[in-house]
């Protein structure tokens, strides 16, 4: 197939026009689910659920490294969207193919599997009442400031190894470069900090290497992959800066969408209300319905086809989850939120072995925070005027803050901070 028997279609995808209609922009392009656009360089968009996750599934033909000018002649663009926005560090673990990705993954495994999220589920639940508690006799909380943002971050801070007592210092942080737009002061003032940030995280690593410790951390500095060498300092800080950025905001993001869906939604929270036992199958409909992150970037490391059009070594492609898990071949009623939603094949954590390594904490962690907010403040009302959500982007949703009332009840947890 020549150039020119390319489907072509012309969006721009990272648009406030596109991203505030995006679900009839998906719509439209899954009639073509892989079709070519010629805008900033020309790459392609994969928008078909069997597509998406035919990419996913095979990470070497479709690369997630990041690697200009490579040694086989392939800009390899990396994962965080097409363009690559400057000033982005390497994504560590999502950024790498190969053994040294496999080395890595294996030595997170422990910290991640369901049976470790089991043992600190008790852990997540104490934070998580004691940071209700703070609020629950004034009748007032901010769902984000207040609740999702703090317990993520005190959990990811106790598996990287680095101090649950100053969460907030990389809350702020991480929120803010994901959560703002191009030149809001906001996203300014993060990326003017990113190289204290960076080498904050490189003296926490070197700090194990002398006082090592059962976390993340020790791991990774100790850690030896092909021929036995040890990761670079900068390897190691790409990997902490992935893990901690994914830590702090996706389950955050999720928790919060949900609640505020559940909060302008209020038979569907009597629904959880009154039956606990579908919150496994409602953060499952929520992981679908939202796709937290929406699209990641992929490079073709070598000729191949995908549905039905002939890609060349060395194409661009943006991968869109949200489109994906809204596919109307695969989904009935995809725009509509459905507890009883079977099966649910949706991709929010991808497939194949680039598949999130941290979906377990995060359908833990959301079960756990959205189960004790419906126990505890089950009355709670959304001041929708004060709520605001993240600039609109191609790659991440998510809430900013979302301000509620409620009936004031009684505090349960020690008076102790559990961290």
């Amino acid at each position: 197939m020549s150039t020119d028997d390319r489907p072509i279609v012309m969006v721009d995808h990272n648009s406030v026009e596109f991203l505030t209609n995006q679900h009839v922009e998906w719509a439209e392009l899954r009639r073509c689910p892989v079709a070519f656009d010629p805008n900033y360089g020309g790459y392609w968009i994969v928008s078909g659920h069997e597509e998406v996750a035919q990419v996913s599934r095979d990470g070497e033909t479709f690369s997630s490294r990041y690697e200009p000018n490579a040694a086989d002649g392939v800009d390899y663009l990396g994962i965080v969207g097409v363009p690559r926005r400057e000033g982005i560090p390497p994504q560590g673990i999502a950024e790498v193919d190969g053994p040294v990705h496999s080395a890595i993954r294996r030595i997170l495994n422990p910290f991640l599997l369901p049976p470790a999220v089991e043992a600190d589920r008790t852990f997540v639940e104490r934070v998580a009442t004691w940071f209700l508690d703070q609020r629950i006799e004034t009748g007032r909380i901010d769902l984000v400031l207040d609740y999702t943002n703090p317990v993520p971050a005190v959990m990811t801070m106790k598996l990287m190894g680095l101090p649950c007592d100053n969460w907030a210092h990389y809350g702020e942080f991480f929120h803010a470069a994901v959560a703002y737009g191009p030149g809001s002061p906001e996203l300014e003032h993060a990326n003017a900090r990113v190289p204290d940030m960076m080498a904050e995280l490189l003296g926490a690593a070197d700090g194990r290497r002398h006082d090592p410790a059962h976390d993340v951390l020790t791991e990774l500095v100790n850690l030896r992959v092909e021929d036995g060498r040890a990761l670079t300092d900068d390897e190691i800080v790409s990997v902490l800066w992935n893990l901690v950025a994914g830590g702090l905001d996706t389950t955050s993001s999720l928790t919060a969408l949900a609640l505020h869906h559940l909060g302008t939604h209020p038979a569907l929270r009597q629904q959880l209300i009154d039956g606990p036992g579908r919150l496994g199958a409602a953060v499952e409909e929520y992981l679908r319905y939202f796709s937290v992150s929406e699209t990641l970037s992929r490079t073709v490391s070598r000729d191949c086809q995908l549905g039905g059009q002939q890609l060349r070594k060395g194409d661009r492609m943006l991968i869109s989850w949200i489109s994906a898990n809204h596919d109307e071949k695969v989904f009935d009623h995809p725009e509509e939120v459905r507890f009883d939603r079977a099966p649910n094949p949706h991709l929010a954590f991808g497939v194949g072995p680039h598949r999130c390594i941290g979906m377990h904490v995060a359908r833990s962690m959301s079960e756990i925070l959205i189960r004790q907010v419906l126990a505890r403040i089950p009355d709670y009302e959304i001041d929708e005027d004060s709520a605001s959500f993240y600039a609109p982007n191609p790659s991440l949703v998510g809430v900013v803050a979302l301000p509620a009332t409620f009936t004031a009840g009684p505090t349960r947890g020690p008076a102790t901070r559990p961290f």
